[in-house]
């Protein structure tokens, strides 16, 4: 079974308990020992078994690392890393899930290797905000509820507002627009897309 690490959490001096996305389910495994194994950090894609035990959780066995060769570069760590801790809290607590969020991570990870972390990472979270509905391109403002004008701000999960009632950074409405219907980042600016990261890292 294959899945990406979400969390990890430390019980017990060395042991493990964490939590891993596989195709239809969130996991929460144990492992012995697991501080010793340098493969279980957040956002390593890793294939092993599951063990049950009738006392405990069910235990992680047989890991193998599936490695990606941007793995190496820290910046690019860095933004997956944040990103994975970021969709583990918003899906805490559900333990079955629709195949697009591991198929995401999934996309995303090879894309990695090529592409801008950043702009790889923003594709992911607007695809996963459409799918569940919430990528929507509203015309008033979620604060004063006027309509908006050329220039938006982002609250948390992309929510629209004026940037005077966000107080925050204004960003082009049309190609806001076009990123939400696309999930796509190409139109977008440098200062654009930061900007959308921090945003992001409100959380979903």
């Amino acid at each position: 079974m294959q899945g990406f690490l979400l969390q990890t959490q430390s019980i017990r001096d060395e042991d493990l308990i964490v939590r891993v996305l596989t195709k239809n389910q969130l996991k929460t495994l144990y492992r012995f020992y697991g501080k010793r194994h340098s493969v279980l950090n957040v956002g390593r894609k890793i294939d092993f078994e599951e063990e049950n035990d009738d006392k405990f959780l069910p235990k992680l066995r047989n890991i193998l690392h599936l490695g990606y060769i941007w793995e190496r570069e820290m910046e690019r760590l860095f933004f997956w890393q944040r990103f994975c801790a970021l969709l583990f809290r918003h899906l805490e607590g559900v333990h079955s899930l629709d195949s697009v969020y591991f198929d995401t991570l999934d996309d995303g990870a090879n894309k990695l290797a090529k592409q801008l972390p950043l702009r790889v990472i923003l594709e992911m979270y607007a695809t996963l905000l459409n799918f569940e509905g919430r990528l929507q391109s509203y015309n008033s403002c979620f604060l004063c509820d006027a309509k908006l004008e050329r220039s938006v701000a982002l609250a948390q999960g992309f929510i629209l507002a004026h940037p005077s009632c966000l107080k925050a950074k204004s960003l082009n409405l049309e190609k806001i627009q076009a990123f939400f219907r696309t999930q796509s980042t190409i139109d977008l600016e440098t200062e654009e897309v930061e900007e959308l990261w921090r945003t992001l890292n409100l959380g979903f």
